[in-house]
């Protein structure tokens, strides 16, 4: 089960206040996690994609199931902005750590 994301949710993707609470280190380890987590959904979303627009052409009346579809769609890439969004979180935090220490950042 992964662990639950607290410092995310705590500062509500905010960089800055992410920066402002967490004074130690941001393990790249963690940036490496958030964009594999993202990496995960990709293959999902393009089915989604392919599904939505195959339903589109082929069932251009079936309403329901084009609804249903663009709902799913929807979920999955809620998901993953979701995603997106820790993984530049953990990175903004990084890069400020970084300048705060060295005065430039290489990220």
């Amino acid at each position: 089960m992964p662990r639950e994301a607290r410092l995310f949710t705590s500062s509500a993707g905010s960089v800055v206040r992410g920066y402002l609470k967490f004074r130690a280190n941001i393990p790249p380890r963690w940036i490496r996690n958030a964009r594999s987590s993202r990496k995960r959904i990709e293959p999902e979303i393009a089915e989604g994609f392919r599904s939505l627009t195959r339903l589109r052409v082929r069932r251009p009346r079936a309403r329901v199931a084009i609804r249903n579809a663009q709902s799913e769609l929807r979920s999955v890439l809620n998901r993953w902005e979701t995603a997106y969004s820790k993984e530049n979180f953990y990175r903004g935090i990084r890069i400020l750590l970084e300048l705060q220490r060295d005065g430039s950042s290489s990220l």
